[in-house]
């Protein structure tokens, strides 16, 4: 007679339990892939929704973006704000090309310069004028702001970088005259610009669309942002005005 082979109850007991907690730890993944992918559903619908409750939508455009058809982007943006300039000495590869390209478009146009810690106020002004020349479009200046390297809240030295930043705007809406708006985070607007610039209109990053104050007169709420044109996804910031069209029309004015 042939031996049967009898397996020990404590190893089929082993492999019962080993296959439990595998379908268990299954079961777990599963469903915390589909809880936040609805999770991450309910917050784009809210997005969505909130993003549709503001009238005035516009994005902002560096070299980054590529090459984009303004007429396109007039169907669906209010405005356009177009890179020039950073600090002292850099200018936007495709500034001037773009600011050509808009020019016809039913949208309307304004320019950026990025806020340099390391260079004069004066040395940064002589930079955008000579860069941009009169092509500043028709809306508010945009003056960039963000903390990087030793330049934040813990330096001592920040009092005197906020005079300068003071007389950039100065400088900027003296010879302009169509106004400034200050881009920054929640956190630099309070710590960095408002102690110096306290009357000043903002642009707030950050994503968040409610609760902020009527001087904040623009959101940026996707910094990673992208508009579709001739199949293509092209890398911008979406930003909406904080208000309705009766105060989008006296912002631009």
């Amino acid at each position: 007679m042939k031996r049967r082979d009898y397996q020990p109850i404590y190893d089929n007991t082993f492999r019962r339990r080993h296959r439990y907690r595998r379908w268990l730890w299954l079961l777990t993944v599963l469903v915390v892939i589909i809880g936040g992918g609805w999770g991450w559903y309910q917050w784009d619908a809210h997005q969505r929704a909130q993003v549709a409750s503001y009238p005035i939508k516009g994005v902002t455009i560096n070299q980054d973006s590529g090459y984009l058809d303004f007429q396109q982007l007039a169907k669906h943006e209010t405005f356009a704000y177009l890179q020039a300039t950073s600090g002292a000495t850099y200018t936007d590869d495709d500034f001037s090309d773009n600011y050509s390209r808009s020019q016809g478009a039913d949208i309307q146009i304004g320019v950026a310069h990025t806020f340099s810690f390391t260079t004069t106020a004066q040395r940064q002004y002589h930079h955008f004028k000579n860069t941009v020349k009169r092509n500043t479009g028709t809306l508010p200046i945009m003056v960039a702001v963000s903390y990087y390297g030793k330049y934040n809240s813990s330096n001592a030295d920040m009092a005197t970088q906020g005079q300068k930043l003071k007389q950039l705007v100065t400088l900027l809406s003296g010879h302009y005259h169509q106004g400034v708006v200050v881009f920054a985070s929640k956190s630099v607007l309070t710590q960095f610009v408002r102690p110096v610039l306290p009357q000043q209109d903002y642009w707030t990053a950050g994503g968040k669309l409610s609760g902020h104050a009527q001087q904040v007169k623009l959101i940026e709420y996707d910094a990673n942002g992208t508009v579709s044109q001739n199949g293509q996804d092209l890398p911008v910031a979406k930003s909406v005005f904080n208000g309705d069209r009766r105060e989008w029309h006296a912002f631009t004015r």
